[in-house]
């Protein structure tokens, strides 16, 4: 009976890493796809940054609880609900955009933008391991604050985004 218990306790030692790393494994290659994937997006130039309302924060550091979205479309990027709290989508007028892949494999966007509400930089960056999740600092020169957040980076047709009528 120790015996059987003895070489139970052995097996299962041995087989519960194995499990782990398989599963780690796994992960590695869904975030791998995902990334591919965003990539071919981003190629495309439309897409949009749905965003977790818990997970923007601005200079305050308070969380806001509204819908929020980035869509970059026809040479352009729409934000609604980012700028101040403004629920009214900002179409921003696009110029100097520039994509960089580093040596991790980690990719890039970097673009100014011109708009009623906002003048100023928005800097877009994705983990190769993190799959389709984007971070994205959006920098004003007009009145010098930042807005930081990160969400899921969709193709545009596969997005469940509600863009607000009057567009500004």
């Amino acid at each position: 009976m120790k015996k059987l218990l003895l070489i139970f306790c052995i097996i299962s030692v041995v087989l519960i890493p194995s499990f782990a790393q398989s599963k780690m494994a796994d992960k590695k290659a869904l975030a791998l796809a995902q990334f591919d994937k965003v990539l071919a997006t981003i190629e495309s130039k439309d897409f949009v940054i749905t965003v977790n309302p818990s997970q923007i924060f601005f200079g305050s550091g308070e969380p806001t609880y509204n819908t929020k979205f980035l869509s970059y479309e026809n040479e352009s990027v729409i934000l609604q609900g980012i700028i101040w709290g403004q629920n009214v989508p900002n179409k921003l007028k696009v110029s100097d955009y520039k994509q960089v892949m580093d040596k991790n494999g980690d990719f890039k966007i970097s673009m100014y933008v011109l708009g009623f509400y906002l003048n100023g930089k928005i800097d877009i960056s994705l983990k190769k391991t993190e799959g389709n999740v984007a971070r994205v600092i959006i920098s004003s020169y007009t009145n010098k604050s930042h807005n930081r957040f990160w969400g899921r980076l969709l193709p545009r047709s596969e997005s469940n985004y509600l863009q607000q009528p009057g567009l500004i």
